[in-house]
């Protein structure tokens, strides 16, 4: 529990994994010890941080609060909650959009017609996303190397996917649609499925999303290499929620049938003739 009351853990051992690790580029030359002494985080004019939310009162304040270290706004979709989500997450310094809780894709769809930068960070507002990566998703596009980044649990590893039968269902069907859409556009992604991640506002809008729910992250990959865009992936390490639970229910038969549905619309898309431009 932080000094603000709220409960979120970013990793047990985390400490020790970063002293190691600090001390490994020292000694490799890749950093000096100013650079750790004076490095101050601070928000990037260019960055909107997006956090669909509901009924997320334990966790959503430190959200925000460690989004805005690093983005300059912080934009909440308050989707119908029960709970004191949005008045704990103005507080915290967000801008609290009500959707009346139609789904992940419409919140986030809502959201991006309230951003005013030129770059989006998607953040689920469980605490399961460390907002430090924030600046890493967007880097390769401010270089001018990517339109839209993904952050990567294979890469940077999961405390969710693993464990147990809802755990192995969730990483079994993150795997075969990730595959599938590789199949299809010649990609070579390791994690279609993460709401972790950065992209171009102007292409965000133009990349015309109809999904009203978590399959939203699945349309937005197939419809960012149908428009024949760069996408590229960054590591970045996935938490056990540190309250709340998943709004996705492996247990309804409505949910396999609308990522089958969203998967073949998907792979279905027609490539563009020409290259897109934002």
């Amino acid at each position: 529990m932080d000094d603000h009351g709220d409960i979120i853990r970013f990793g047990e051992g985390e400490r020790l994994f970063v002293i190691r690790r600090a001390r490994r580029m020292l000694r490799q030359g890749r950093a000096g010890a100013d650079d750790f002494l004076h490095a101050e985080d601070q928000p990037d004019p260019e960055i909107t941080a997006v956090v669909p939310a509901r009924n997320e009162e334990l966790t959503v304040g430190l959200v925000v609060r460690e989004c805005l270290k690093y983005a300059a706004r912080v934009i909440v979709v308050e989707g119908g909650s029960t709970d004191r989500t949005a008045e704990i997450a103005a507080a915290a310094g967000a801008q609290v959009v009500r959707d009346n809780g139609l789904g992940k894709g419409a919140a986030l769809r809502l959201a991006v017609t309230h951003v005013t930068t030129p770059i989006c960070v998607f953040v689920d507002a469980d605490g399961s996303h460390d907002p430090i990566d924030i600046p890493m998703l967007a880097a390769p596009i401010k270089a001018g190397l990517a339109e839209h980044v993904t952050g990567s649990r294979l890469l940077g590893g999961s405390d969710e996917l693993h464990g147990g039968g809802d755990e192995f269902l969730r990483l079994a069907g993150s795997a075969f649609i990730t595959c599938m859409i590789n199949w299809r556009f010649g990609s070579s992604l390791s994690d279609s499925q993460n709401g972790f991640r950065a992209i171009g506002t102007e292409v965000f809008r133009r990349l015309d999303l109809r999904s009203r729910h978590t399959t939203i992250e699945m349309e937005m990959i197939t419809a960012t290499l149908a428009a024949g865009l760069r996408i590229t992936e960054v590591p970045t390490h996935e938490r056990r929620r540190a309250a709340g639970y998943s709004k996705i229910s492996l247990s309804n038969p409505l949910t396999w049938l609308a990522y089958g549905w969203h998967l073949v619309a998907g792979i279905c898309r027609a490539r563009s003739s020409g290259p897109f431009r934002a």
